[in-house]
């Protein structure tokens, strides 16, 4: 078996026209695609459209084949179909289309500026609360700002009065609180939601108290006597568990 060239032929450009440091994030795209990157050698610009000539070697050629026929059907590995997604996204933004091709046969097209649009939707906004641990409050102007996290998620952009602020600065990094106020929402295409901005109306600060914590309570009240036995039982289940594993 002989190397394989491969052509990536961009509709907009020519050798004259396509600026190197757009060239160079094509041709890093190009490489993660064919994956062999020790076996992989660009070779030229050809004239007419920018037609980017990279050489497979020889012993690589037959797996190469297989990595680019998977991504076209949209079943490559993960490196190649994000290394697709990146060349669609410069071509998109180009204004372009492209399509990679062997012996004048096309691999895989590119769909670039004729892929459908996502769906935009406008930022609204919306009453509602927000929790987590207080992480940062200050503020220079008239009003001030706090930051909340909740686990993985952090909430910024939230602003609230001097007054409220200084209140709320007392549980930094203690138990969480909840903001009830006015947020403006964002909806990506993805269908995940980003909040733009909250405006803190009050807040109120969450008991953190443990199921075990709260039971021991009600235990001790009389009305609910009975919820002893349930205790107990909820205790004895939690040892045996614990001895389990």
């Amino acid at each position: 078996m002989q190397d394989a060239e491969y052509t990536f032929k961009i509709d907009v450009f020519t050798p004259d026209t396509l600026p190197m440091a757009r060239l160079a994030k094509y041709l890093a795209a190009l490489a993660e695609l064919v994956g062999h990157t020790d076996s992989t050698h660009f070779v030229a610009i050809e004239a007419g459209s920018a037609k980017l000539v990279h050489k497979v070697e020889a012993p690589d050629v037959p797996k190469v084949e297989r990595r680019l026929v998977d991504v076209a059907q949209g079943v490559g590995p993960k490196d190649a179909v994000r290394a697709f997604k990146t060349l669609d996204e410069l071509l998109a933004d180009d204004n372009a289309v492209a399509e990679l091709s062997r012996s004048g046969a096309v691999l895989i097209p590119f769909p670039g500026r004729t892929r459908p649009r996502p769906l935009t939707f406008p930022a609204f906004k919306q009453v509602g609360t927000i929790d987590g641990q207080v992480v940062s409050v200050g503020g220079r102007d008239s009003s001030a700002h706090v930051i909340l996290q909740d686990g993985g998620t952090t909430f910024s952009g939230c602003s609230l009065s001097r007054e409220l602020a200084r209140e709320l600065a007392q549980h930094l990094y203690g138990s969480k609180v909840r903001l009830a106020g006015e947020g403006r929402w964002e909806r990506h295409p993805d269908g995940n939601w980003k909040l733009l901005d909250f405006k803190v109306d009050r807040f109120e600060v969450l008991d953190d108290a443990g199921l075990i914590d709260v039971l021991s309570d009600l235990q001790s009240l009389e009305p609910f006597a009975d919820l002893g036995t349930a205790f107990d039982d909820l205790m004895n289940f939690r040892v045996a568990s614990e001895e389990i594993h």
